[in-house]
This record gives C-alpha cells, sequence and structure tokens, in this order.
C-alpha cells in the first residue's frame, strides 16, 4: 500500500517535538536512551535527529564510554535554535518577555500605559518593546517560534477578545491587529495557561485534578484534568469572578453588579481603600496610600498594615476571606479537585491565614467532606507566571518546529 506523504509528513513532525520534549525534560541524553524513552527505532531516530541538526535545534557531542566500541552520541536541546516572544496584557501595563527554545527567560520588559488601556496604545507600545528585546539580543522575527498574548478575558478559537472586564475590551480583533504588526506566528491565550508555568516547576500536578484560584487584577478560576485545562463550550469555564455574591454591590466591569471580582480582585480593593480613606476611616493606610498608586502597589501596604495590626485592614481582610472560601468550597462541590491551588498577588500578602479558612470551610460547606483528600495549596511559579506560561503554551501548540 503506498503511504500518504502528508500522513508521512504529520509523523515526522510529531516524532520530532516527542524527541524535543523528552530532551527539555531530561535534559542531555544519548541516542539510545532516547530511543528507549520515545519507543522510537534507532533508524527512525538517525532520521529524525538529522532533521532537528539540520533546523539547528539540538546540539550533538561525542560522550564518554568506559565501553568498547564506538562512543555515545549525546543529544540536548540548542536554547538558541528558536526563541519564544510572551506578551502579558494587564491593566496599567504590559510585559513582554524574550525566552529561549529551553522556556527560559533571557529578558523581560515591563511598560507602564500611564492610564491608557486603548487598545492602540497597548498593541502599539508591545510592538516597539518586542522589537526591542529581539534587536539587543541581535535576533529577528524569523528566530521566533512564535508570538504568545495572553490577557484576563474570554478569547475566542480565532483571537477575538469578546470580553476583558479588566481591560474594559470588548469584541477586539486582537490576533487579527497583531498579525499586521509581526510577521510570524501570533496566538492569543487567557490567564488560564498560568498554571502550565506551575506544572513546569512541579511536574506532579500533570497527573492531577487542580483547581487553580488566581485573585489580582480580576479573579478567575482554571480547572486542569486528566492532563488538560478545561475550556468549556464557549471559553467561559470556571469563571469564578463572576459568581454574584452582593446582588446590590458594586458594579462589575462585566456589567453586572456584585460580582466576586467587583469586591475582592486587587482593583476592587484599591477603589474601595481609597473611598474608605477619603470617608476618614481610622487605617494606617490613610498614611501611606497615594494617588498615584497601583492597585497592586495598595494591595501589597495593604499586606504591611496587616503586619502592624492595622483594624481596618484585618477586617477587610476577614471579608476577603469569606467571600473566597465560600466561593473556593462551592467550586470544590462542582469541580471535585485533589487539589485547591491559590495565586495572585491579592492572595500574597496573606496566603496562609486564607487557606486556613478555606480548610475551616470545607469541614462545613463541602459534600462528604470526610472522605475526601483535598490539599490547599498556593501557587510557586511567582510573578513572571504569565509569561512564562504563555511561553510554554506556545512551545505546545505551535505546529512544527520550522
Amino acid at each position: 500500500m503506498k503511504r500518504d506523504t502528508t500522513d508521512s509528513k504529520n509523523t515526522g513532525l510529531r516524532n520530532e517535538k516527542l524527541v524535543l520534549r523528552i530532551l527539555r525534560q531530561h535534559g542531555e541524553l544519548s541516542q539510545a536512551q532516547v530511543c528507549k524513552l520515545t519507543g522510537l527505532r534507532s533508524s527512525t531516530l538517525s532520521y529524525i535527529t538529522g532533521r532537528l541538526r539540520e533546523k539547528n535545534l539540538i546540539n550533538e557531542r561525542t560522550g564518554e564510554s568506559t565501553k568498547r566500541g564506538a562512543k555515545p552520541v549525546m543529544l540536548s536541546i540548542n536554547p538558541r535554535g528558536k526563541l519564544i516572544m510572551s506578551i502579558s496584557i494587564n491593566p496599567g501595563h504590559v510585559v513582554v518577555g524574550l525566552f529561549d527554545f529551553n522556556c527560559r527567560l533571557l529578558e523581560k520588559a515591563d511598560v507602564f500605559l500611564d492610564g491608557d488601556n486603548s487598545v492602540e496604545n497597548v498593541c502599539g507600545l508591545a510592538e516597539i518593546t518586542a522589537h526591542g528585546l529581539l534587536g539587543k539580543f541581535r535576533a529577528g522575527e524569523e528566530n521566533l517560534l512564535g508570538i504568545g498574548v495572553v490577557l484576563s478575558g474570554t478569547v475566542s478559537p480565532d483571537g477575538e477578545i469578546k470580553l476583558s472586564s479588566p481591560l474594559g475590551w470588548k469584541d477586539v480583533a486582537l490576533k487579527q491587529i497583531l498579525k499586521e504588526k509581526f510577521q510570524c506566528k501570533v496566538r492569543i491565550y487567557s490567564t488560564r495557561v498560568r498554571f502550565l508555568a506551575e506544572i513546569g516547576i512541579d511536574s506532579s500536578l500533570a497527573s492531577k485534578s487542580v483547581l487553580y484560584l488566581n485573585v489580582a487584577d480580576g479573579v478567575g478560576g482554571t480547572l486542569f484534568t486528566d492532563g488538560r485545562v478545561v475550556g468549556g463550550a464557549t471559553g467561559r469555564f470556571a469563571e469564578l469572578g463572576h459568581i454574584v455574591v452582593e446582588p446590590d454591590g458594586p458594579l462589575c466591569g462585566c456589567g453586572h453588579r456584585g460580582c466576586l471580582e467587583a469586591i475582592i480582585s486587587g482593583p476592587a480593593l484599591a477603589k474601595r481603600i481609597k473611598k474608605d480613606i477619603a470617608a476618614g476611616t481610622n487605617t494606617i493606610l490613610s498614611e501611606k496610600v497615594e494617588e498615584k498608586d497601583t492597585a497592586e502597589s495598595i494591595v501589597s501596604k495593604l499586606g504591611d498594615a496587616l503586619r502592624q495590626g492595622d483594624a481596618y485592614c484585618l477586617s477587610l481582610r476577614e471579608q476577603i476571606a469569606e467571600h473566597l472560601s465560600k466561593i473556593a468550597t462551592m467550586a470544590i462541590n462542582c469541580f471535585d479537585p485533589q487539589v485547591v491551588m491559590l495565586a495572585g498577588y491579592v492572595m500574597n500578602h496573606s496566603a496562609d491565614y486564607f487557606t486556613r479558612a478555606i480548610k475551616k470551610k470545607l469541614a462545613s460547606d463541602v459534600y462528604d467532606n470526610q472522605s475526601r483528600r483535598v490539599e490547599v495549596t498556593q501557587a510557586r511559579a511567582g510573578k513572571d507566571v504569565l509569561i512564562r506560561g504563555v511561553a510554554i503554551a506556545v512551545l505546545q501548540d505551535a505546529p512544527d518546529v520550522d
């Protein structure tokens, strides 16, 4: 039977990605070790490594051996074989990171938007910053595997932002706009990809069911189970930040009132703190918070005030914990995770406190809780989680490595 050339090419590309994934996971390996880990025959591997060598994606060297005969050929990723550009769009600032082919961060730039979150300003600054980083490393767009863009919101399969409440964007054809500014492949992701960075730190998470709760500029949930991130029918799965917890509460960016995001997100907390200070509330934050402060810096000052025992801040933290633990236990009842992971700058200042609050709520609000073993833990990927997560996503989603 004649073999279809398209199937043959696709099989070859899959095998190339398989070999690269194994080398990225294990580091330098001999050809024999790669054959054992991939299940590829020696002849097939020789063909695949030849193609990868031609593309400058792997390094080869002669290894040492105490046995007679030919010395082993050692294979490893060429970190500069391809580069990956990550762009994280946030209210108030854009972070651009350049990664090597091992997803190691080479350099990043944090660009402030000076109050202008418009699509034109964001995309223009992202373009200038990205090309600036490439120029610094004497690289061009031809050296990029792709550009990954991440932001909080609902992203359609064709890269349109259906709604981003933190940014105030609706029906923005972001991928098309950026394709006119860059010559390489552009992919748009929601912030769910941040969990990929956590797997990069703790590979055991890849085999677990994990509910990832992020509270920062927005409030969102990510469910990772059966080895994948669950997206839902329209990409809106686990939008926990838009559960209404106070029907007569503050207006949310989504247009509804009393959403969790409108109450405990960083911008919501910053707005409330400023309002309470202006109303004369007795708190040491009145001497610390300035008009120019970002939401993240105000939340950081909230953390400092908590450590000093400020009564207003302690009360505010208790309110955050009450809402967070209630939503977390609702999500546990719905999604049945093994692990609940807390992330985001709102969580960071009192992560242990919020962890204890959720564990306490488990006992009273989670169905059949005594037979479950739900671990509540804290994210570890740090401040670069978004750009690192989207770099990993680009690496995984690239259809080929040409």
